[in-house]
């Protein structure tokens, strides 16, 4: 019972983190239909588009903030959950390491300018799986040494034991979008866009607070007391737990199937804005505000609180590494301050900034057959166009903002062909190299894009990796 609770509610809030999604190289990148995601304002002159369903937007990034955690380190020669936990925390991370995964599949998406040819709608719908935690390093040291860090067999006396770092977001979410672009002049174009979620899977923890620490009691025949202050910890879960026994049971995949599609009461609504300012021919300015919003989960959920509590105590911790063992032992004699209860919960989507100041460079190049497409609508298409500029990006989290500055140069090399490539210095890395290929054949698009080039050779030894594919149809009228 709070053994398998235990495993999971660690692996959970340790492991499998996801991060605000910063998509550098697809952000303003050859006018693909995904960047309006980015940027609901992002310049468009195509007609329509239409992308494969399943198959327009796959992207997938997970990694640490620290360069010690990758597969070699946590998994390598491990035989369950528990060995991973513990290489885990002999890597001895601080408090303020961070730890990230996003996936999302694209289901849905479809475009077209509409009779005032200044508007263009888009619409459609993605699966995502998103969510952040910084390390909670007091949380694991208790964990796995309880009152004797130094496993002398000696516990060790009025030690404080922080709750402050326990932050973590986890979600698994439908989204049903739709959008609006409007070309207001030859200079700007605004856009904003309105999604609603569908919550399948829930888990958040964060604004906690409170010190645990154990004491001797001279008044008392116990030999120690342990003592939980100003403790206000909540754990709020949403199609995972079950509420009795605390088991692992995060449903079926049906269940999970048609949480994405509204179907178990959980939802939320978000709003995107973006705008593309094009300063002259050769200067251009960016920016989007995304995922201003709230979702609300109301299904199979499981609250778990620790309130303050002074607990005397005849055991302490058995240093001989039977951590799970004692903690159990801890739940079932009711020494813990742990209740349970069924309670729906809502928290605040992350907000994330984009912004971008771009040079543009345009070269003159001749064709012996008319172009299938035209680059760029107010430009001849004699021209191809280059650019260089810089990126900003910030994840407003609940324990910190997520941050990354990138420079950028694209070109295209063709009608048919354009690249992009990337350095970005963030949390993460300092030498996150990217590239990003579109390739349009008629009017088939084809775009690949891979994060952190340098440490594709050792992937194993890597603390961070993206990858980003997509196909899509785009349309011009005659």
């Amino acid at each position: 019972m709070i053994r398998t609770c235990c495993i999971y509610l660690v692996f959970v809030l340790l492991c499998a983190k996801t991060t605000a999604q910063n998509m550098q190289i697809l952000y303003d990148f050859d006018q693909l239909p995904q960047t309006l995601m980015l940027n609901p304002g992002s310049e468009i002159d195509y007609d329509m588009h239409f992308g494969i369903p399943f198959l327009s937007n796959v992207y997938g990034v997970a990694g640490s903030s620290s360069r010690d955690v990758n597969y070699n380190n946590l998994v390598a020669g491990t035989e369950d959950t528990g060995d991973v936990l513990r290489n885990l925390h002999e890597l001895r991370l601080g408090s303020g390491e961070i730890f990230l995964f996003h996936q999302q599949i694209e289901v849905l998406n479809f475009g077209m300018r509409l009779r005032n040819p200044s508007y263009y709608l888009s619409f459609g719908m993605y699966q995502q799986t998103d969510g952040f935690s910084a390390y909670p390093q007091d949380f694991a040291d208790l964990f796995f040494y309880g009152d004797d860090q130094d496993q002398d067999g000696i516990p060790e006396y009025e030690k404080n034991y922080n709750a402050n770092d326990v932050n973590t977001v986890f979600e698994l979410l439908g989204v049903f979008h739709v959008g609006i672009n409007k070309k207001v002049n030859e200079k700007l174009t605004i856009g904003g866009r309105l999604k609603l979620l569908s919550g399948s899977i829930g888990l958040e923890t964060s604004s906690n607070r409170g010190t645990y620490y154990l004491s001797r009691n001279p008044l008392s025949n116990e030999p120690y007391v342990h003592n939980y202050e100003n403790i206000g910890v909540q754990l709020n879960t949403a199609g995972i737990l079950d509420p009795f026994d605390l088991s692992e049971d995060i449903g079926t995949s049906s269940e999970l199937f048609a949480g994405l599609f509204f179907m178990n009461g959980s939802m939320g609504a978000s709003l995107d804005l973006g705008f593309t300012y094009d300063h002259s021919d050769e200067w251009t300015f960016t920016g989007s505000l995304l995922d201003i919003g709230m979702i609300s989960f109301k299904h199979k959920l499981t609250n778990i609180d620790f309130d303050d509590a002074v607990i005397p105590s005849d055991e302490f911790y058995d240093p001989a590494g039977a951590e799970l063992d004692y903690w159990e032992t801890l739940y079932i004699k009711d020494e813990l301050p742990l209740s349970t209860d069924e309670r729906s919960f809502s928290y605040l989507r992350s907000p994330r900034l984009n912004a971008s100041v771009r040079y543009n460079m345009r070269r003159k190049v001749k064709y012996d057959k008319i172009a299938f497409r035209n680059v760029r609508a107010d430009l001849s298409s004699d021209y191809l166009t280059s650019s260089f500029g810089l990126q900003v990006y910030t994840a407003f989290r609940p324990s910190t903002p997520v941050w990354a500055v990138t420079g950028f140069y694209s070109r295209e090399l063709n009608k048919y062909l354009s690249l992009k490539g990337t350095y970005t210095v963030d949390k993460f890395s300092f030498y996150n190299i990217g590239i990003g290929v579109s390739t349009h054949i008629k009017s088939f698009n084809f775009y690949l894009t891979a994060d952190n080039l340098v440490a594709l050779p050792t992937v194993k030894n890597s603390n961070y990796q993206s990858f980003q594919f997509g196909m899509n149809f785009t349309f011009n009228k005659p």
